[in-house]
C-alpha cells in the first residue's frame, strides 16, 4: 500500500459503505453497533490505490471495538475515476512435474492485480485458492455492480460463472 494508514482511511471514508451503510466520513461498523477493526472490502475496493489490499485497518483514533459514532459529513464526495479493470488470475497444476511459470507469465502479461495459484489434482472437489479468487471477484462485483466484467486474454472458459464441479 502506497498510502499511509491515515491517508487510506480518508480515501476509504470518502465513500458510503455498501456493506454496513456507514455514511461517507465515518468508519465502518459491525452488526453489534461497534466501530469495525477493518474497513469492509466492498468499500475499500472503491479506492483504486487500495484495490489490491486484502484488508485495510481502521485507524486507532476512529475507536475500533468501541461504540460506533458517525463521523463528520463530507461536503462533496468526488466522482469515481475511470480506471482500468481489476483482473484476478488463477493458475493451477495437478502434478509436481508440471510447472506454473508459463501460466503465471501469461497472467502477468494480462496485467492481473492478484494471482491465486495452487498445485492440486483435478479430482479434488475443494480448491482453496480458486475459492479465494472467486470470493474476491464477488466482492469486487458487489462493490461495483454496474461495471462490466472483462474476460481473460487467453481463454474465456478460464473464468467460470460458478464453482467448477
Amino acid at each position: 500500500m502506497d498510502l499511509t494508514p491515515d491517508q487510506a482511511a480518508l480515501a476509504v471514508e470518502r465513500h458510503d459503505c455498501p456493506n454496513c451503510d456507514a455514511p461517507a466520513g465515518s468508519a465502518c461498523r459491525t452488526r453489534g453497533g461497534k466501530t469495525a477493526a477493518k474497513y469492509h472490502t466492498p468499500r475499500f475496493v472503491l479506492v483504486p490505490a487500495l484495490r489490491e489490499e486484502l484488508d485495510v485497518p481502521v485507524p486507532a483514533d476512529r475507536g475500533p471495538g468501541r461504540a460506533w459514532k458517525q463521523g463528520l459529513a463530507l461536503a462533496v464526495v468526488p466522482a469515481p475515476r475511470t480506471e482500468r479493470p481489476v483482473r484476478i488470475g488463477y493458475a493451477r497444476t495437478s502434478t509436481a512435474r508440471q510447472e506454473l511459470a508459463s501460466q503465471l507469465e501469461a497472467l502477468h502479461r494480462a496485467e492481473c492485480h492478484k494471482v491465486f495459484q495452487e498445485q492440486i489434482s483435478t479430482r479434488v472437489k475443494v480448491r482453496p485458492e480458486l475459492e479465494k479468487a472467486l470470493a474476491r471477484a464477488h466482492q469486487f462485483k458487489e462493490a461495483a455492480p454496474d461495471t462490466r466484467s472483462s474476460s481473460p486474454s487467453t481463454n474465456s472458459s478460464a473464468w467460470p460463472a460458478t464453482r467448477p464441479s
